[in-house]
């Protein structure tokens, strides 16, 4: 008890210069529109510029508590946030701070990596997906009560890089993403991708891989519906899950397939994947799209003769109105793994003019147009109606992200995460779409998307589907300074939203993980 005391102490003194970086601001830092506000932050101690500090949060309801994910420290935060208040700046302390490793060492299990967290207040669980020290090997998930001491854990499949529990909080998925992350030759090994299902009730374990689309036909039939595969490369090892979102009945989940510009569906009960759905390609010539794709010293967006891959990384799923819609943040993803003999990268740079632009190599896929000049991600959020095992894409936010952040910010337009340099991301993704969350306020439903390079939240009114308005937008970097240390937020990376009815100020309330300055940012919503 006395080691979580001193830890308290210490990261109270750093949230306090958190705080005081806050007020130096002025008063809150408030959305373009009013209707966000900064009321307060959490700093785990540490930032690092590869990101993996806090990657995930999500909240407590019956505890009033977040829990961070610090990969990176291995690490699960506990921090209260009861004295939350609205109007004014809270910095908030570590409650407890959980070893995984420790744990593992413990009680059985190989620690590698923690990726991602979720709370069941029915089972008054928390689940944690941890990834085993062999990048090969099995990962885990891990069960531990509010407090974080252990409860059981489960083998899952391999690389668990997100978690989640069903709507009914009856089963707990992980989407187990496989990465060859030694390259794909030279005797290195590409793991198979999967969902690992845990049906609590039952303390049943399944693990779906995409064995079944293995077949020529099968393969063939992928590559028809548009899903992108690697040259000659088998379906059970090439797909990767990235995420997961539950249907309203808990019985169907949809699975991201970032790298194939996929979405795939998941019969829970019965375990199988009953269909795999490319997501197309977005037009950049169209008025609507247009994109600054070129690292020249200005925020200028025009038409280009160039195709977005949609490459969802966080997706959800709402229910509006009768029909349930899949809403995806389209970040765009590579391959890049090895070294030296053995790399292997599915970009190349196209030059134009003097201006290098990040492609998909065609020539690495199986299906694609080599006439067609892609590029990754489509620097927007997409909703999906959902038509059996079909999707009709009903709205993209065409190039609003870059539009507004233009205005709000000329001077560091698409500036990575670690620096200001205006342009820095205008060749290869943009601001980067990092993760979709949904909040419903009264009969209103909202769209809140986290901007991983140059930070911020995006809000959007999609009550209507078809026709979603923006509502805000905050960012609370500070492009002022220079050191990561006092930068602000730096990449989001998750985002867990609060309703009025459960949040401690009576409002609604966002929580912004930014994995690059290892904080928690939190934002109320008017």
């Amino acid at each position: 008890m006395k080691t979580y005391l001193l830890l308290a102490v210490l990261l109270a003194t750093v949230g306090q210069i958190y705080a005081w970086s806050a007020a130096e601001r002025g008063n809150l830092a408030t959305g373009m529109n009013g209707r966000l506000s900064h009321i307060g932050g959490y700093f785990t101690g540490s930032v690092n510029e590869d990101g993996g500090i806090a990657e995930i949060v999500q909240y407590n309801r019956d505890a009033k508590r977040i829990y961070v994910v610090n990969g990176t420290l291995g690490s699960l935060d506990i921090v209260d946030v009861k004295n939350l208040r609205s109007g004014s700046f809270t910095s908030l302390n570590v409650y407890r701070r959980i070893d995984l490793r420790g744990m593992g060492t413990a009680h059985g299990f190989e620690y590698g990596d923690l990726t991602s967290v979720a709370v069941s207040t029915k089972n008054a669980l928390v689940a944690l997906a941890v990834q085993h020290r062999d990048y090969a090997a099995p990962g885990y998930i891990v069960l531990t009560d509010y407090e974080g001491d252990y409860v059981r854990h489960y083998s899952a499949g391999v690389q668990p890089d997100m978690i989640c529990f069903t709507g009914d909080e009856r089963y707990v998925l992980t989407a187990d993403e496989g990465e060859p992350r030694e390259g794909y030759s030279g005797g290195a090994v590409d793991p198979s991708g999967s969902v690992t299902i845990l049906d609590i009730s039952r303390n049943e374990v399944r693990i779906v891989g995409f064995g079944s689309f293995d077949a020529p036909e099968e393969r063939a039939a992928l590559i028809q519906r548009g899903v992108i595969l690697n040259a000659g490369a088998k379906p059970s090892v090439d797909l990767e899950p990235e995420y997961i979102a539950t249907s309203n009945d808990s019985r169907t989940a949809w699975v991201s397939l970032q790298e194939a510009n996929a979405l795939a569906v998941l019969d829970i009960p019965r375990g199988t994947f009953t269909s795999v759905t490319g997501l197309g390609f977005k037009n950049h010539y169209l008025p609507t799209n247009t994109i600054d794709a070129f690292k020249d010293g200005k925020a200028e967006l025009a038409s280009q003769d160039l195709f977005g891959v949609y490459m969802p990384d966080g997706i959800a799923t709402v229910t509006i109105g009768g029909p349930e819609y899949v809403i995806t943040a389209n970040e765009g993803d590579a391959r890049e793994w090895g070294a030296g003999d053995h790399e292997y990268a599915d970009i190349t740079s196209l030059n134009i003019g003097d201006s290098k632009i990040d492609v998909l190599d065609n020539a690495k896929k199986d299906g694609l147009d080599e006439n067609k000049t892609l590029i990754l991600g489509a620097r927007s959020f997409s909703i999906w109606e959902v038509r059996g095992k079909d999707l009709r894409q009903v709205f993209d936010s065409g190039n609003d992200f870059e539009t507004i952040t233009a205005a709000q910010y000329p001077d560091t337009f698409n500036a990575s995460h670690t620096n200001n340099d205006l342009d820095s991301r205008s060749g290869k993704k943009g601001p980067e779409p990092e993760y979709v969350s949904v909040l419903r306020i009264g009969q209103k439903t909202y769209a809140l998307i986290g901007l991983e390079r140059i930070g911020g939240v995006m809000m959007y009114d999609i009550s209507d589907p078809s026709a979603p308005v923006f509502y805000d937008y905050l960012n609370t970097r500070d492009f002022s300074k220079s050191s990561l240390a006092e930068m602000g937020d730096l990449g989001p990376e998750g985002i867990c939203a609060v309703a009025a009815e459960d949040s401690p100020t009576g409002r609604p309330l966002i929580f912004t993980a930014n994995e690059v300055s290892g904080t928690i940012a939190v934002f109320e919503v008017k």
